[in-house]
């Protein structure tokens, strides 16, 4: 199940750097004038805990963002893994802004 876990996160990751969606590191800008900034990092030994966890928070920002008269669609929260600790896939709650 553990390997199963990591190959699913290494295939998002692969997915989410094809489409353009990671930085090469935090705060960096992109091309489009974008940067990435690293928000939260969920670090328990669950990894469908630090996954739900992110998920949650990530809807909660987004729909703050939305109520906020944001009309950027490039602008927005997104989880995507981290490290490998405590014997589970870390997960981090990313913001992607104008740079």
């Amino acid at each position: 199940m553990k390997s199963m876990g990591r190959t699913a996160a290494a295939a998002l990751l692969t997915g989410a750097a094809a489409a353009g969606m990671l930085a090469t590191g935090a705060g960096a800008a992109s091309a489009s004038g974008y940067a990435n900034s690293l928000w939260h990092s969920f670090t328990t030994s669950d990894s469908g805990s630090n996954w739900n966890e992110c998920n949650s928070m990530k809807r909660q920002q987004n729909d703050i963002l939305q109520r906020s008269g944001n009309r950027d669609p490039q602008v927005y929260y997104y989880c995507a893994p981290g490290e490998f600790g405590n014997g589970a896939q870390h997960v981090n709650l990313w913001f992607r802004h104008r740079a």
